[in-house]
């Protein structure tokens, strides 16, 4: 009778330990769901859309450029951006530029709101309409480690972008202007800083693909914001 007792308890073990299984999530492995479980890690309560506040940077460029120090004030929700570096201050409202201090040309103005809005809001802005994230998903190694990659075809460019297996952290990412020809630039990421939930890569230092030519590395000091 007591073999019988150990025997029906085991079963039922068993038995919630299988239910348990059956009704867990699987892990993501298709490029969309990676990008999903990316967003989840980097930015978990969606805070990156509606983000007001200010970036500081430090940029660390090759020996024949001057370093610099400026800031990006943010506005997500209203598609606000200001820049301020010495000598010039320029503000993007939508598509309309306005020029503060100094002067910028309207395209180069328009350029770099795109750079900042999109690079630093990384992967977050791969959420935006009309982004096509392929299914199949490679793995790679990378300075010794492997990674899965995501491949994300724009208009003008090709996006590749380097995910840790364990977290879905984003490590990388690189494009091609000329993808037959690996004619583009990788950016390696190394650091976080933490804001309100958001984890926001801190250090990212650019290379060139075709030939191994460092081109600058930008710092994100600190960030304050309002949310």
């Amino acid at each position: 009778m007591k073999n019988v007792k150990l025997f029906s308890y085991q079963v039922l073990i068993f038995l919630v330990i299988s239910g348990c299984g059956i009704s867990s999530k699987s892990d993501p492995s298709t490029g969309p769901e990676m990008i999903k479980a990316s967003i989840n890690y980097h930015d978990p309560e969606g805070q990156w859309t509606n983000f007001k506040g200010t970036l500081f940077f430090e940029d660390s460029l090759p020996p024949h450029r001057e370093d610099r120090v400026y800031q990006v004030e943010l506005d997500n929700s209203n598609s606000e951006m200001t820049y301020s570096i010495e000598g010039l201050k320029y503000q993007v409202i939508q598509d309309s530029v306005v020029n503060l201090e100094g002067e910028v040309e309207e395209e180069r103005a328009l350029r770099m709101r795109n750079y900042y809005t999109y690079l630093w809001g990384l992967p977050m802005k791969l959420n935006d309409p009309g982004t096509i994230i392929e299914e199949e998903v490679s793995d790679e190694i990378l300075n010794g480690k492997t990674y899965h990659v995501i491949r994300i075809p724009y208009e003008k460019d090709i996006w590749y972008f380097y995910l840790e297996p364990e977290t879905y952290r984003m490590a990388a990412y690189k494009f091609y202007q000329d993808e037959p020809n690996e004619k583009g630039e990788i950016i390696y990421l190394d650091g976080e800083l933490e804001h309100n939930g958001m984890k926001i890569p801190q250090n990212r230092t650019w290379y060139r693909t075709e030939i191994p030519e460092f081109l600058a590395t930008d710092k994100l000091v600190k960030i304050e914001g309002e949310n």
